[in-house]
């Protein structure tokens, strides 16, 4: 399944979403944010296929790199994406608040 936007909308959404994150964690409640009532403007299409990249998502994937565990990557990887999210995120809201 994948949301749908109205230009408007993506102006703001497009901050959050730039396809280079492992996780998603916590973006579907964060792209509320950009439209009101989002319960009765935002979509969903699920008759469409969905790639997703194929990147450790797990505690027990990716791989041994300098003699720690694999999730000790991935989370150290998490980390540092969950702080490039909130950027976005930020810059997100700062789009929504110049525009209205």
């Amino acid at each position: 399944m994948a949301p749908v936007f109205s230009r408007e909308a993506w102006r703001c959404v497009w901050h959050m979403i730039q396809n280079d994150l492992v996780h998603g964690w916590g973006l579907d409640f964060a792209l509320r944010r950009c439209v009101e009532p989002a319960h009765e403007k935002i979509g969903v299409v699920d008759s469409q296929w969905v790639v997703h990249q194929v990147v450790p998502s797990l505690g027990n994937q990716g791989q041994t790199e300098n003699g720690k565990a694999p999730w000790e990557g991935v989370r150290a990887r998490c980390r540092n994406e969950w702080a490039i999210y909130q950027d976005r995120l930020a810059n997100a809201d700062k789009s929504y608040i110049a525009d209205h």
